[in-house]
């Protein structure tokens, strides 16, 4: 947990950081705006137009954008972090999240058991990871920086990206299951860099897939979020999904915005 001395550096501008704010601007507000006058709740599509080509079109491209932005600047980027409590707030309320979203697979009713079963003990593990993981935020203290425990997350975020190919096998024409998916792929290369900057394992490359996945992962979140919470009554998703793509958006979001470009 190093502190920041800014008299002694000469910052430059985080570029991704900018472009995510942009992205933020205008695709959260977009997609809402889409999916209260273009939903199709029965099939999970948008209606082909104007407004609809340009919200995949921006997505895409500001998406790939900061991606670009951040592997260009990697040798400028660098990591500290200054938000302790608040990551350890959101590791916490993520690592619950996931704990029952683990169990409630389970407990649903017409959920097959035996196909829980492979994903049920990653879901705990990874809940586990995160709850002891914001115990550690909160006392500034990693412990364990070098434990195999971190992969139990990426193994869990792989379980879940080729459930949501099983079960929606047309998902490329369903926005929010996209946005779901795109957010847990991107969730998933960033916790790639997650464990090696608090495992200490290649810092540099870690502080790239952090800026750049994060930022992208906590866009595609937060975006389907929104679109979500304002067609509630006809919501397709269900409840603890959401709850589950909001946590870990929150949390992308809160530990990429340690990532700062030094000159």
């Amino acid at each position: 947990f190093a502190e920041l001395t800014k008299e002694r550096r000469a910052f430059i501008l985080n570029w991704t950081k900018l472009l995510f704010a942009i992205s933020a601007v205008i695709c959260l507000p977009l997609y809402g705006f889409l999916s209260i006058t273009r939903f199709d709740a029965q099939t999970g599509f948008l209606t082909a137009g104007t407004l609809t080509t340009v919200f995949y079109a921006a997505l895409a491209v500001l998406a790939v954008l900061m991606l670009a932005g951040s592997f260009l600047q990697k040798k400028q980027l660098r990591f500290s972090i200054f938000n302790s409590r608040l990551l350890a707030v959101l590791a916490m309320v993520l690592g619950g999240v996931l704990i029952l979203c683990g169990v409630f697979d389970l407990l649903n009713i017409g959920y097959a058991i035996l196909d829980s079963l492979d994903f049920l003990p990653a879901a705990l593990l990874s809940g586990i990871v995160f709850v002891r993981l914001g115990v550690s935020f909160l006392l500034e203290k990693i412990a364990n920086r070098s434990s195999i425990t971190f992969i139990f997350p990426v193994i869990w975020a792989l379980l879940a990206c080729v459930e949501m190919f099983r079960d929606y096998p047309q998902i490329a024409g369903m926005p929010e299951r996209t946005l779901y998916l795109l957010c847990l792929l991107c969730f998933t290369l960033f916790l790639m860099g997650h464990s090696r900057i608090l495992g200490d394992v290649d810092f540099a490359k870690g502080t790239c897939w952090i800026n750049a996945f994060g930022f992208c992962g906590a866009l595609f979140g937060l975006t389907m979020t929104v679109g979500e919470v304002l067609c509630f009554s006809s919501m397709t998703l269900p409840l603890s999904d959401v709850l589950l793509v909001f946590a870990l958006s929150l949390y992308c979001l809160a530990f990429s915005f340690n990532t700062y470009a030094e000159r």
